[in-house]
């Protein structure tokens, strides 16, 4: 028989047991390029979350939210831009082609004003991703337990819940503290208990990542599905 090396959970720690090989699922609903690893062995699963850089799909997608959301944040400077711009047009009586050319000037310094803001969001998100990608995690299911060790700049740390005291786990974004105090805001998997507490795991990881280690662990601990949220 084949054998791998897997984590075992123990407290405080990430240790490795010679453990005989468990096929993979035939389909896969993780984004191409993921370094995650799902395991089944009858109705448990165990995920690895290796610490890494973040692939080139993930940083694209950062550079694609940066631009968004750096263009609905510079709003309001195009709004003032535009209102200097008119009373500026308006009290020298521009007309014909010097009109033209001012107007593409403007275009060009409203395109540079959401590039720039984008930029700066892009370095700051990107930083936050690369610090949560160097987390470690390794997390350990049954229809009855969770236990999940953890380890990286957000803190290391070993959880073992009976599953009665999970009332769900949700993927989201929000901002999460490392072991600096310096919040990050990115991507996780949140896991809520019982007695109010919320868990923090895997910050900076895919969205579909975590919407996929959300469902396999739902399925496995028997939880309520739930849609993604924004914290």
């Amino acid at each position: 028989m084949r054998h791998r090396l897997f984590p075992r959970l123990s407290p405080g720690s990430l240790s490795f047991v010679v453990t005989p090989l468990v096929p993979l699922l035939a389909y896969d609903d993780l984004p191409p390029g993921s370094d995650v690893r799902r395991e089944y062995e009858g109705e448990a699963v165990r995920i690895t979350v290796p610490a890494g850089e973040p692939p080139a799909a993930v940083v694209r997608q950062a550079a694609l939210d940066a631009l968004a959301s750096g263009a609905v944040a510079s709003w309001p400077l195009l709004a003032l831009c535009f209102v200097t711009f008119m009373f500026g047009l308006r009290a020298n009586r521009i007309a014909g082609a010097p009109l033209a050319w001012a107007w593409a000037f403007f275009a060009v310094v409203c395109a540079a004003l959401v590039l720039l803001v984008s930029w700066v969001r892009y370095g700051v998100m990107l930083d936050a991703i690369r610090a949560g990608r160097r987390q470690a995690t390794v997390i350990a299911a049954t229809p009855r337990r969770l236990r999940v060790e953890t380890n990286g700049p957000f803190g290391a740390g070993g959880y073992d819940f009976p599953a009665d005291r999970i009332t769900r786990l949700l993927a989201r974004r929000g901002t999460i503290k490392d072991n600096r105090g310096h919040g990050q805001r990115v991507w996780h998997l949140a896991l809520a208990l019982r007695d109010g507490r919320t868990i923090l795991l895997l910050p900076g990881r895919d969205r579909r990542e975590l919407r996929a280690i959300e469902l396999a662990l739902g399925r496995t601990l028997g939880l309520p599905r739930t849609s993604e949220g924004a914290a």
